[in-house]
C-alpha cells in the first residue's frame, strides 16, 4: 500500500526529534506553517516562526532578514522545507548556529535535486516540478525555490558553520502523491528528500 506524499519524511523528523528527548528542551519551527511538524510533541517550549500569518505563528518573521531570537536560547531547531526558498543560506544557517546552545540540534529537510525523479526529467529535458525556476513560473509573486541541494553540499554548508551531521536519510521516491520506492530499499542519494540531523560542535 502506498504512504501519501511527504509522510515518511515527516515521520522521520518527528523521530529525530523524539530522539532529542525533547520534554525538557526548547523547539524552535522555522517556516512552521500549519500544520507544523513539532504539533502534538511534548517539550518545554515550542516557538512557530513563519513569514505567512494565516498559519497563525508565536513569530511573524522573513528568514531572509535573520532569526529574532536570542543567541544561545533554543535546543533544537526544525526547519522542513525552508531552506530552498532562502537567497542567502549562509546567513540562514550562521543564524540558526547563533540561536541554538552548546551541542544544540538542527534537524532540517530539503528537496533533492539528485533524486531519481530528478534525474529522470533532466535526462528528457525537463525541469523537475519541485527545482529552483526562474521567476515567472511561481504564482501571485511567491518565493519559489531559490537553490537546489545534494547530500554532499548540505553537509559541506553544515560543516562550514561548525556542525556535525549526525545522521542523514532520505524518504524513498514518490509518483503522484504517493511514495513508491520505500528509503529502506532506495539508496538516499536517490531520494526526493534530503532529512539531516546535525549537531553543533562547541
Amino acid at each position: 500500500m502506498f504512504e501519501p506524499f511527504g509522510k515518511i519524511r515527516w515521520e522521520i523528523m518527528r523521530n529525530f526529534i523524539f530522539s532529542c528527548n525533547p520534554e525538557d528542551k526548547i523547539i524552535i519551527d522555522l517556516g512552521a506553517g500549519n500544520p507544523a511538524i513539532t504539533d502534538g510533541i511534548c517539550c518545554k517550549k515550542r516557538i512557530k516562526v513563519d513569514i505567512d500569518t494565516s498559519t497563525n505563528p508565536d513569530i511573524v518573521s522573513d528568514l531572509e532578514e535573520g532569526i529574532p531570537i536570542e543567541d544561545n536560547s533554543v535546543d533544537i531547531c526544525v526547519a522542513s522545507e525552508v531552506l530552498e526558498h532562502i537567497y542567502h543560506s549562509k546567513k540562514l544557517i550562521s543564524e540558526i548556529k547563533r540561536t541554538l546552545k552548546p551541542y544544540g540540534i538542527l534537524i532540517l529537510s530539503v528537496p533533492n535535486i539528485c533524486s531519481l525523479k530528478y534525474r529522470f526529467a533532466f535526462l528528457i529535458g525537463k525541469i523537475p516540478a519541485h527545482a529552483a525556476k526562474a521567476d515567472m513560473f511561481y504564482k501571485d509573486d511567491r518565493r519559489g525555490h531559490i537553490r537546489d541541494y545534494n547530500f554532499k553540499e548540505i553537509k559541506i554548508l553544515l560543516e562550514m558553520f561548525n556542525f556535525e551531521v549526525l545522521k542523514s536519510k532520505s524518504d524513498g521516491l514518490s509518483f503522484k502523491g504517493k511514495t513508491i520506492i520505500s528509503p529502506f530499499i532506495l539508496p538516499k542519494t536517490f531520494g526526493d528528500a534530503i532529512i539531516i540531523k546535525a549537531r553543533v560542535r562547541k
